[in-house]
């Protein structure tokens, strides 16, 4: 019975105290010509353990956009360090689940807070730019 209890008493504080996935949309945002997208990520913070970051943008309306996504670690004075780490593609109405890798970012730039970025064109070519569209701030620990 006291081997019971105390099995018990761990489980539930390891229920209880173990960290939260927070998965969360960015708000909509509006660039040229009216497109409309948001980015979501699957958390808000990435501990030791996460290997990683899914992330996945969708848009309204029904031409398709072509994207370059990127990872980018804000800095203090309000700049952004690009991590070089890139996923291209296109999409009518959202992307796949996609994935960055946590360690990969890590070894590249360090622990911080980042967001992922799209840069959005209408052309495959990627000449008629029509902006960025931004995740939520998320944190690497």
């Amino acid at each position: 019975m006291k081997k019971l209890l105390i099995t018990l008493t761990i489980i539930i504080a390891a229920v209880l105290y173990a960290p939260s996935a927070q998965a969360v949309w960015s708000n909509w945002q509006t660039e040229g010509y009216g497109h409309q997208a948001r980015v979501f990520t699957d958390d808000t913070n990435y501990y030791a353990g996460a290997k990683t970051i899914d992330w996945k943008a969708e848009k309204k309306g029904s031409s398709t956009l072509y994207y370059t996504a990127g990872v980018y670690k804000k800095r203090s004075n309000g700049g952004l360090t690009d991590t070089n780490l890139v996923q291209r593609g296109r999409f009518k109405a959202s992307t796949p689940l996609k994935s960055f890798s946590v360690s990969e970012i890590r070894k590249r730039t360090g622990k911080g807070t980042y967001v992922i970025q799209l840069d959005c064109y209408t052309d495959s070519n990627k000449r008629n730019y029509i902006g960025t569209f931004e995740s939520v701030k998320f944190n690497i620990r």
